[in-house]
């Protein structure tokens, strides 16, 4: 399941970042930096959270 849910992240965020090519330099660019660097700190986040829930849920059942 961590393998697949993995893959998937990573084969979502090849997709997201196929259409974010640069037109003639910064000022004609239309993606946004901003907005790119938000969303990956958000994912990242997301799995370090996830990660950290399932390792807490697992130490709580071992000692159970």
């Amino acid at each position: 399941m961590k393998k697949t849910f993995l893959l998937t992240a990573l084969a979502f965020a090849l997709i997201a970042a196929i259409p974010a090519r640069a037109q003639g330099g910064c000022d004609d660019s239309p993606e946004n930096p901003t907005l790119i660097l938000a969303g990956l700190a958000g994912g990242a986040y997301a799995i370090s959270s996830v990660r950290t829930r399932m390792r807490a849920r697992r130490a709580t059942k071992k000692t159970a």
